[in-house]
């Protein structure tokens, strides 16, 4: 029989707050956390916005020597992961000299039952930058000897299992804006398969530099603020949506296995009650035209759950505010749901935070399992003239709801599609 996997914590960093409570009232408020681009100049570039995280303390748990190390996608998921552990009641970090070994009593539960993918899809871009430019500039002798572990999409993974001593599976999920998701996705499996008790899952980015936002920008990808305002650029599902709004940030889940968390004594906030994986295999960049992967994805996740379309009761999109993804999507969903997808509740996280890439969907399973917890859907925000390619319930303002289950979903370049459907603990 299958074990039951529960949420038993979240954690976020997010451009609207340094923890998941701070983002969620920020969220069902509807602010927006894109701005204009400070960092560096954007008269020649495609895009002026992204949505950054500001006077973040990095200092809280690194030192000064690894705050700089690592670049900026470290702390981002050390701090959502630690969150997340803490209100799991599982953040008991070992000391200093400790050597890891399976038992023990530091932790509630067994470390060698405690395993982590913390993951993000490319990992310490602008370390990657810095080392690079003083290699041209000063010589290959400059390069830092951090710089290959800085920049190893493994390390947030790695910083963590450290950190308490987990020996569990631990390792990194790269499927570009799945990422998140396909994290969430895995540790479920791996609990359920009986490798795993606790699972810290999630995903991370930190890439708003110059050449990237060049990079998205040239393939048309990227939108531009709208009269003078920022906060009106990212609108998934609206008709004047010209492409997505890069973000950074971190979202953590505390998966474990029910039966631990019932003898620990920790109430759940949510349950993974299923998960579906699948590709397009058609092409790098574009989503397939009318959903095919994604909507297996759906179907999958749903049949794992072992419930009906009839069952969901609101839908936490990937609507990344492209014109292309939004209709794929909304014909992959279409395709699952008929003419009653217009009666499901719908709000599209990215129309306030843009896109965290493959930090997205951690953070949005995060917010998908508050939304279960606290029977409260967050609305979207920049819908001034909904698509008419769209027929939707695509919420305005907080909503109170009666929720068993929701659905997430996520795609990545590349074709990677993920779905999850959580339930109510």
């Amino acid at each position: 029989m299958k074990r039951r996997v529960v949420v038993t914590g979240v954690g976020m960093v997010t451009p609207l707050g340094h923890d998941a409570e701070s983002t969620w009232t920020a969220l069902r408020e509807g602010r927006s956390g894109v701005g204009f681009i400070q960092d560096f100049p954007t008269d020649k570039l495609r895009s002026d916005v992204a949505s950054m995280v500001k006077d973040y303390d990095a200092r809280a748990f690194l030192s000064n020597k690894e705050a700089d190390i690592y670049g900026r996608v470290v702390p981002f998921s050390l701090g959502a992961a630690i969150e997340a552990l803490r209100m799991a009641g599982l953040d008991h970090p070992k000391a200093e000299d400790e050597v890891p070994r399976p038992g023990g009593t530091r932790l509630p539960v067994d470390p060698s039952r405690i395993g982590c993918f913390m993951s993000t899809g490319q990992g310490a871009v602008d370390i990657f930058e810095q080392q690079i430019l003083k290699s041209a500039e000063r010589g290959p002798r400059a390069v830092s000897p951090f710089f290959i572990p800085a920049v190893m999409l493994n390390i947030v993974s790695a910083l963590v299992s450290m950190r308490y001593g987990f020996m569990g599976p631990s390792y990194n999920i790269a499927s570009a804006c799945a990422t998140g998701t396909h994290s969430v996705a895995t540790g479920t499996l791996m609990i359920e398969a009986g490798e795993a008790d606790v699972m810290v899952v999630g995903g991370s980015e930190a890439a708003t530099r110059l050449n990237t936002v060049a990079g998205f920008g040239n393939a048309r990808a990227l939108g531009r603020s709208i009269d003078g305002d920022p906060a009106k650029t990212s609108r998934p599902f609206d008709k004047k949506r010209t492409g997505f709004v890069m973000g950074e940030g971190a979202g953590a889940l505390v998966l474990e296995a029910e039966e631990s968390a019932l003898k620990r004594g920790v109430k759940p906030i949510a349950t993974i009650a299923g998960f579906g994986m699948t590709s397009d295999g058609e092409h790098l960049t574009r989503p397939h035209s009318e959903g095919v992967g994604l909507r297996l994805a759906v179907e999958r996740a749903l049949a794992r759950a072992g419930i009906g379309p009839g069952d969901v009761g609101y839908i936490n999109p990937h609507a990344t505010s492209t014109t292309q993804g939004d209709i794929a999507e909304y014909a992959a969903l279409h395709e699952v749901f008929g003419d009653r997808l217009a009666t499901i509740p719908i709000s599209a996280t990215k129309s306030m935070l843009g896109h965290l890439l493959g930090g997205a969907g951690g953070v949005e399973a995060a917010v998908t399992a508050l939304s279960l917890r606290d029977q409260v859907v967050h609305p979207s925000i920049n819908v001034d003239e909904l698509d008419d390619a769209f027929k939707l319930d695509l919420v305005r303002q907080e909503r109170r709801v009666d929720l068993s289950y929701a659905l997430k979903v996520s795609a990545g370049f590349g074709g990677h599609n993920c779905a999850l459907v959580l339930g109510r603990a």
